[in-house]
């Protein structure tokens, strides 16, 4: 996890750093240590503060002690936002298990890119008319 965490965000230029995580709890715990092991060009700017979160749907499930600094209520603006949207993807997409367990990797890849391609066109159109409704109301 640490390196695709490091992979994604290597040549960022950060400021602030929110990582929200459902296991935030447990993978948190020694990260600036552990990033201490990490290779030159993958460490994270000392600079850059980073904070760790645990989604809203997850953390009620999350009743160990000293677990409100996880929590998005105790951060600024956190309220305004869940952190789920990876789980809104994959909810839908749950039945492609069954269709594509039997394929080979390649065929997989393609097979998931073409849904999700999908998914993100039906997203785009759909926010072209949330726009176009809300540029009427203005006029009316």
């Amino acid at each position: 996890m640490d390196f695709i965490f490091a992979s994604a965000i290597r040549g960022c230029a950060l400021l602030l750093l929110l990582i929200s995580y459902d296991i935030a709890c447990q993978w948190f715990i020694n990260f600036f240590k552990r990033m201490k092991q990490w290779p030159e060009h993958l460490r994270i700017d000392p600079s850059v503060k980073i904070r760790a979160v645990i989604p809203k749907f997850h953390e009620p499930a999350h009743t160990a002690k000293d677990h409100a600094q996880y929590c998005l209520h105790w951060l600024s603006g956190g309220t305004q936002c869940d952190c789920e949207g990876p789980e809104r993807i994959w909810s839908p997409h749950n039945a492609l298990g069954n269709s594509t367990k039997t394929q080979g990797p390649g065929h997989r890849h393609d097979t998931l890119d073409c849904h999700f391609a999908f998914w993100n066109f039906l997203k785009y159109i759909s926010m072209g008319m949330f726009s176009f409704v809300l540029f009427l109301s203005e006029m009316i």
